[in-house]
């Protein structure tokens, strides 16, 4: 039997694709000026021109904020990005002419930068043009760096894989309907078996992380409730409130213990390496 091998590969680019994602970013920003009163765009070439400098700004200034430790750096990093866009947008207005491009004020300009990214992802998705894909890859790769690298081995193992709210029903439906082709085959032809799994009383993502994770999900009642002990408000979605259950169910023997990673969970699963682990998020 041939070994089983599989190496990511980055999301082909093409003069094509980068022609449409230039032409949708001078749609939204012809869109704006028609919906906002305080915008105007005389011609195309002034939307292409504003797209373009907006484009450069967002692959330039977000990787540079990644590298900066701010307080509550979600917040920080998109108003930092939405301002820069606002700026560019008065730039523009600067230096062409007011038949080509106006902007009455910096709010103006702030919420044209909102309505241009809003547009944009609209525009994005019916078209099926977005690189999302393009850009978890690039950051998952640099964040792997970081730490260390991948290790090669031929060993084989388990992928894990939790969707919330997924049911039986849609998962068989997706099955018979040829979207979730590998595991129909699995089925007909490897002799596995699709088991039904019922949630507990909390059927959330925090107590069901923690039963399947860490083998228990004791004490975990809601995604946020009152500690009546403590007098304090606990969340799931707390990196300290996690990282505090995981320490209180943690017994080592985590589903992820001895060699396992955790990828994007509120619970390691007692995994050495994570990435995107909200219990372990101080650590990372």
């Amino acid at each position: 039997m041939d070994a089983v091998s599989w190496h990511p590969s980055s999301p082909r680019r093409s003069v094509l694709g980068f022609v449409v994602a230039w032409i949708v970013a001078a749609a939204a920003v012809w869109v704006t000026a028609w919906l906002l009163p305080g915008v105007s765009i005389g011609h195309t070439g002034a939307a292409f021109v504003a797209a373009a400098t907006i484009a450069l700004l967002n692959a330039i200034l977000p990787p540079v904020l990644a590298a900066i430790r701010l307080p509550y750096m979600l917040i920080a990093g998109f108003l930092l990005v939405l301002a820069g866009d606002a700026l560019v947008l008065l730039g523009a207005a600067a230096l062409l002419d007011d038949n080509d491009i106006r902007v009455d004020s910096f709010g103006t300009a702030v919420l044209a930068a909102l309505v241009i990214t809003a547009v944009s992802m609209i525009l994005q998705i019916l078209l099926g043009t977005n690189d999302d894909d393009e850009y978890a890859l690039r950051v998952t790769r640099r964040v792997a760096k970081r730490q260390g690298g991948a290790t090669q081995t031929d060993v084989p193992g388990i992928l894990f894989l939790e969707i919330d709210g997924l049911g039986l029903p849609i998962l068989r439906d997706a099955m018979r309907d040829g979207s979730a082709p590998t595991m129909a085959r699995w089925i007909a032809q490897d002799g596995y078996r699709l088991a039904e799994w019922e949630t507990d009383l909390s059927s959330q993502t925090g107590a069901s992380q923690a039963g399947i994770l860490l083998g228990s999900n004791e004490d975990i009642p809601a995604f946020r409730w009152v500690d009546k002990r403590t007098g304090q408000v606990i969340a799931c979605s707390g990196p300290d409130d996690c990282a505090e259950m995981e320490k209180r169910l943690a017994t080592g023997v985590g589903l992820l213990v001895g060699g396992g990673a955790s990828r994007g969970n509120l619970f390691s699963g007692e995994a050495q390496e994570t990435i995107l682990t909200v219990s372990r998020l101080s650590a990372e």
